[in-house]
């Protein structure tokens, strides 16, 4: 049962945002009563929509959860509370609750009313599932993923920003899953006036639009920019150092402008700019920009994983490089998973 909990749980991982996405099944007498997952935007959590689907069946039944149920309350009482309203007389929990107003909690709680509770099994799968979550929760900064497209000779562009894809097609529309289990796209001013992208999440014939985040230091992000296009269906949030003309144009538009000091290197401070994201509850970020961005981001030890495209093209010296001063493989990473896109590899690394 804790499997089944799993798997409907990473069938709707994505769609949970800032929460983790959690499965539940409620049994009784080795039948299902009910299953449930998080709801979208994380409320209603997944204990409950269970317990309203199962009502007085509930009682004396077994409950299998991917997550510990939470201990502060909501619209009808904690989880750890409704459990207890319900009569449910044995739980199955996969991993503790890091969030301080739960850890643990629940648990003892429902322990001390006589519910029998075994923590621990299959956690591993929460763990790696949710690793958004978990990690974001420890270092109170988003999760970040970096997606780069390169050539054979780790190139990510030629020398005049002219080279369209590097990339198969096969691997785009991989690039376009990554994007839709994000929370938001990062981006720089940068990346927008040299390849002017949409940023939007592009599958079958949908086409969806995601939180955008922009790095511009100086508001150079041109009014005509196809990701302002579409500000009415999605959220843009700027961070930079000037306060002027344009950002009142663009604050009129719709974006949230977010004003931050230089440092004496006279860049903006990217540990603050994502302790301040992480503030604004968003949690997974997708970083999509250049190679010298990924270098700062990799300095400021802010990259969590790398999402790397390799196709068969040789670009050549004059190329702009993926990563500024190294080869990829001098960087400290651990290879999560491999595959092939037809022509090209593709690499999903850790960062230690």
């Amino acid at each position: 049962m804790i499997n089944l909990a799993h798997d409907i749980a990473k069938q709707e991982f994505g769609k949970t945002f800032p929460n983790p996405s959690v499965g539940c099944i409620i049994s009784k007498n080795s039948k299902i009563i009910s299953k449930a997952v998080t709801s979208l935007s994380g409320r209603p959590h997944a204990e409950e929509i269970a317990l309203s689907k199962a009502g007085p069946k509930a009682k004396g039944a077994t409950m299998y959860v991917t997550l510990e149920p939470c201990f502060h309350s909501s619209k009808n009482g904690s989880c750890a509370d409704q459990i207890l309203r319900s009569g449910i007389k044995e739980i199955f929990i996969s991993a503790p609750d890091p969030d301080i107003r739960t850890n643990k909690r629940s648990i003892n709680k429902l322990k001390k009313n006589n519910v029998i509770v075994n923590v621990g099994i299959e956690k591993n799968k929460t763990y790696s599932l949710n690793k958004f979550f978990f990690k974001s929760l420890s270092k109170k900064q988003p999760f970040t993923k970096v997606k780069l497209a390169i050539s054979n000779d780790e190139k990510i562009a030629w020398s005049d920003y002219k080279s369209k894809w590097i990339s198969n097609k096969y691997s785009r529309e991989y690039g376009h899953k990554l994007r839709s289990i994000s929370q938001a796209i990062l981006t720089t001013s940068k990346t927008i006036i040299k390849d002017n992208p949409k940023l939007t999440i592009r599958l079958k014939k949908n086409e969806i639009h995601i939180p955008i985040i922009i790095i511009d230091k100086d508001l150079k992000i041109p009014m005509n920019s196809k990701i302002l296009k579409y500000i009415s269906k999605k959220r843009i949030i700027i961070f930079t150092s000037k306060k002027n003309k344009k950002s009142v144009k663009l604050t009129n538009l719709g974006c949230e402008i977010i004003y931050c000091k230089i440092n004496k290197f006279k860049k903006l401070n990217l540990k603050n700019i994502f302790k301040k994201i992480y503030s604004l509850k968003i949690s997974d970020i997708l970083v999509e920009a250049g190679g010298i961005f990924f270098t700062e981001l990799l300095k400021n030890k802010l990259v969590d994983e790398v999402h790397l495209f390799k196709s068969k093209i040789i670009i050549g010296e004059n190329g702009k490089p993926a990563l500024w001063g190294k080869k990829i493989k001098e960087l400290n990473l651990s290879l999560i998973m491999q595959k092939n896109f037809k022509d090209d590899k593709y690499f999903n690394y850790k960062v230690l």
